[in-house]
């Protein structure tokens, strides 16, 4: 058995499965909620409960026009790469808040799953079962060889509806070990983030016909 380890997952490497296990950062996302309660609480010392509140409408009114923003923005990407763009949820930021910290994994994985259960996707390889998130169990493919991480970002570029449609997740697209061959048929390993959906749907077939081994 071979293991391998990612920011929000580690990897079991069996004979002909692996087993994604989500990892769950309890003593980082506790000090990240320590950090910012004490930081709300010198706030209202220092401020008192009036101006507290205040700050508190203040921010909240902030959010929502950043959230108007963040949908115009959307809208806007999505008709120019014709397809489908998604706001970064808070889970899918490990480090940046103590909810990615405890969930991030667990989402992944719970999102690869349902991926495939709905699509069936050719382009991805099988993931057969997930227990509620914290264990996934996916088929397991052949390591590609022959090509490294511009090859596998110029093929999918080429293949591409939109090459704009990339930009969905340039972190997952442009590495090679997300990548790996099925029977000779070149598929993707790591489908957990949520805007990579449409994008799988809308190029996934055509990423599959179109592969050849080079010689």
């Amino acid at each position: 058995m071979k293991t391998s380890k990612g920011r929000t997952r580690r990897v079991f490497i069996f004979k002909n499965i692996v087993i994604k296990v989500a990892r769950i950062y309890f003593y980082s996302a506790l000090k990240k909620m320590v950090k910012r309660l004490f930081y709300e609480l010198t706030i209202l010392k220092e401020d008192g409960i009036k101006e507290y509140l205040n700050l508190l409408r203040i921010r909240k009114v902030r959010h929502l026009k950043e959230e108007q923003k963040n949908k115009a923005y959307l809208a806007k990407t999505s008709q120019i790469r014709n397809m489908e763009s998604m706001f970064i949820r808070g889970y899918e930021m490990p480090g940046v808040n103590s909810i990615g910290f405890l969930i991030g994994g667990i989402m992944t994985n719970y999102q690869e799953w349902r991926f495939y259960r709905k699509t069936k996707n050719i382009f991805a390889m099988p993931t057969y079962f997930s227990f509620f998130g914290l264990l996934n169990f996916q088929k397991k493919g052949e390591k590609i060889n022959f090509w490294g991480d511009k090859d596998i970002l110029g093929y999918l570029r080429s293949n591409c509806e939109d090459p704009r449609q990339l930009q969905c997740d340039t972190h997952t697209l442009t590495k090679i070990d997300n990548f790996c061959l099925d029977n000779g048929h070149l598929k993707i390993l790591d489908y957990g983030r949520r805007s990579l959906a449409p994008f799988l749907e809308i190029n996934g077939e055509k990423f599959y016909n179109n592969f050849k081994i080079p010689d």
